[in-house]
């Protein structure tokens, strides 16, 4: 099990009515093709559905929290009434996502296109996927032990 011991973005997809002007461009640097089609997918996507509310670079609004940097998705949501549930691997962030957003259309991705954003995010971070992201290594992910 690897241990990220630093606030991870991972995406929570909310759709809003603004087209964000510029993609966030965190430094990728994998070894597989298969993960960087699916990182440049989720960038993508990311652009689509996500910063209109999180920011263009993942820094938050006054719509959406934080998704990249020392506030995004801690252990515990002080502020968030609709997470109610604690953050301990990427797999919890990405359960909760899939339920809860888009906000306007939960669940409304495919499996595929939230995989795609949530590995966008978690390279957002610093975290190098050298394959394709799925459920059983986003599991692996220890965001807070």
């Amino acid at each position: 099990m690897r241990y990220i011991m630093f606030p991870i973005l991972i995406s929570s997809m909310v759709s809003c009515a603004s087209t964000p002007t510029a993609n966030p461009s965190p430094a990728i640097t994998h070894t597989n093709d298969g993960a960087l089609a699916q990182i440049d997918q989720g960038k993508k996507l990311y652009v689509q559905y996500c910063a209109g509310c999180h920011g263009n670079g993942g820094e938050g609004t006054a719509k959406a929290p934080p998704v990249v940097g020392a506030g995004a998705f801690p252990l515990v949501a002080a502020t968030d009434a609709k997470r109610n549930v604690p953050f301990h691997t990427a797999a919890d962030v990405f359960t909760w996502t899939v339920k809860h957003m888009p906000a306007d259309a939960p669940g409304s991705l495919s499996t595929e296109q939230y995989l795609a954003i949530f590995a966008f995010d978690l390279t957002a971070n610093g975290v190098k996927l050298s394959a394709p992201l799925d459920a059983a290594k986003a599991a692996a992910i220890v965001l807070h032990p």
